[in-house]
């Protein structure tokens, strides 16, 4: 074949014929062949596409004669308004922005770097060029390069920032929670989370800002950082600040130069201050001394992962004799479950780990040691309930109350295991009862008695609550089991009035708490609105902002250790916030054009 021919027969296959509009009811328009009938866009200006699609999706029309498809092409075309085909084509352009969007949060909230835009689209691309190669140009106009997942990024956060800003304008009440923690490259980043709630009891808990230090971490530092945000980027003022909630760092809660005593002099009035319970919690498990358990667990556990080949001999060993493990745990004292995850999995793994350090030079007697094992047992037990009252605690969007009767009930329980072990009983220690010989439990049930009241007058020193408090948290979350003598004045006869009500009794039983405080009369009840208004708003612990250091750095690593602290905050806003981005609103602050 002439290269003259080829050329035309090339020609041919890439412009568009006039004569086509006649036989299969097509036009060129804008780059695009358009069906006349169906105002279907095809992507390749090809013969074979326009007949298979006339054939396929229009047979009666296929049946017409050349002449009347020339009058039926007539017509159409006449009918076809270029404003139409411009509002499709701008139509596909904002749908293709939209899903740009989308899958740009989506990065966001995997934590995966900008560039996975160009690996997604190319998937993308691939899956449509092989299921419906016909839509594959609405497709390519998809823009995921780094650049543009990064600007889609940063506008979805700003958006989230305004909706923010519309949302604490109606607040009635609000509280802070804020911690500060160092990132990979030993930046301090101070995290600031604001729980508001509204006339209608509707709770909003988001991320108010993340501030990098890059000097000092003093309380005035900090305190300066809340101003900031407070009245600067969220645009309100410290009167209906009701509490702030910090991790109990000298910085945080120090009498004299603490923020939070320095953010009482910025809004002119006494601020509550909550330390967080979680923190609490963890602080108060530290009085159980059985520092010789865990340094032998540690040591061992060390012995056998810090070696490779050990290491690997002791996992196949595990599987040679049918193990209930397969590996024995790292304890990382930041992580609160840890010591009772590895506690446990050293217990269930303990004759396999004897059995195979048998035949090794290194020799931890402790193991063969019957005082060592019952305590190694007991620590194992009393770590469990503590993991569990621990994972009770966590979770976001918690009220108060709810966290303080977790705590009750875990003080109620601890004297009940008191109790239990001076008469030598161990029901509740499912551990100790599987390898301590019941003729040892009186005798063991009395000493672990004492530790167990060791952990009793720490849980009454730390975490025991004003009579005020006790009695506000109580009225809001029962207050039918309220004595009105015990409140306040003005709230005394409201509260008789609402005892004395069958009507709001049945409510209470049937509906949730917070529909039950939406439905009191705002005129009768307005006081006992306003406090429940202020407790609904407290945070009870900074979990929300462990969890987000969590997140950054998982973000923050070291791949992508220059990500800037912009970048960093507006990923962490992307991510971890409870509103959904008006992308319409996103879609019309953009021209639509269509690149990458």
């Amino acid at each position: 074949m002439g290269d003259k021919k080829k050329r035309k027969i090339e020609s041919e296959h890439r412009v568009f014929n006039p004569e086509w509009t006649h036989r299969y009811l097509f036009t060129y328009t804008r780059d695009k062949i358009l069906c006349l009938f169906c105002q279907e866009v095809l992507s390749v200006p090809k013969e074979y596409n326009l007949r298979r699609h006339f054939e396929s999706k229009h047979p009666d029309l296929s049946k017409l004669d050349i002449n009347e498809k020339q009058i039926k092409a007539s017509k159409l075309l006449k009918n076809l308004s270029g404003e139409q085909f411009f509002k499709n084509v701008n139509s596909e352009n904002e749908a293709a922005t939209k899903v740009s969007f989308q899958i740009s949060k989506e990065i966001a909230a995997a934590g995966k770097s900008f560039t996975e835009g160009d690996f997604i689209k190319k998937c993308l691309l691939i899956a449509v060029s092989g299921l419906c190669p016909d839509k594959k140009s609405v497709f390519e106009n998809i823009s995921l390069s780094r650049m543009t997942v990064q600007q889609r990024v940063a506008d979805i956060s700003n958006n989230l920032n305004d909706q923010l800003n519309q949302k604490t304008n109606e607040f009635s009440y609000y509280s802070l929670a804020m911690e500060e923690s160092t990132d990979l490259t030993d930046t301090a980043q101070l995290l600031i989370f604001i729980r508001g709630v509204d006339e209608n009891f509707e709770v909003t808990e988001e991320l108010a800002g993340l501030y990098s230090m890059l000097g000092q971490t003093t309380g005035k530092e900090i305190a300066n950082q809340v101003n900031k945000c407070v009245t600067e980027k969220l645009g309100i003022t410290f009167e209906n600040l009701v509490a702030i909630c910090t991790d109990g760092a000298p910085s945080m809660c120090g009498k004299n130069l603490g923020a939070v005593t320095l953010v009482e002099e910025f809004a002119g009035k006494k601020i509550t201050k909550y330390h967080c319970i979680e923190h609490w919690q963890v602080l108060c498990s530290r009085v159980l001394n059985f520092d010789s358990v865990m340094s032998v667990v540690l040591s061992t556990v060390n012995y056998i992962r810090s070696r490779g080949l050990k290491h690997r001999s002791f996992q196949e060993f595990l599987k040679e004799v049918g193990a209930t493990g397969n590996d024995v745990l790292y304890h990382t004292e930041v992580r609160w479950l840890s010591r009772g995850r590895v506690l446990q999995r050293f217990v269930a793994l303990r004759e396999e780990i004897i059995q195979f350090l048998e035949n090794d030079s290194k020799n931890f007697p402790e193991l063969h040691n019957e005082v060592w094992n019952n305590d190694l047992y007991f620590l194992c037990d009393i770590t469990g309930h503590l993991n569990e009252l621990n994972l009770q605690l966590q979770g976001k969007n918690q009220l108060i109350f709810q966290i303080i009767a977790a705590v009750k009930a875990f003080k109620m329980k601890l004297r009940l295991f008191k109790s239990q072990l001076s008469k030598g009983e161990m029901c509740h220690f499912t551990t100790c009862m599987k390898h301590i010989p019941l003729c040892k439990h009186a005798e063991l049930g009395e000493k672990y008695s004492n530790d167990i009241e060791l952990l009793i007058q720490e849980f009454d020193r730390r975490l025991t609550l004003s009579k005020e408090d006790d009695i506000k948290f109580k009225l809001i979350e029962d207050p039918f089991s309220v004595d009105p003598q015990e409140l306040p004045s003005h709230l005394q006869l409201e509260v008789i009035e609402l005892q004395c009500s069958t009507v709001y009794q049945n409510r209470h039983r049937e509906t949730s708490l917070q529909n039950f405080c939406k439905s009191l009369d705002k005129r009768k009840f307005k006081n006992l609105r306003d406090v429940a208004l202020q407790v609904f708003s407290i945070f009870g612990s900074t979990y929300i902002c462990e969890q987000i250091f969590s997140i950054m750095n998982l973000n923050k690593n070291k791949q992508r250790s220059t990500l800037t602290d912009e970048h960093l905050e507006n990923i962490l806003n992307t991510s971890i916030s409870n509103m959904i981005p008006e992308y319409d609103k996103l879609i019309a602050d953009k021209k639509c054009n269509t690149s990458h």
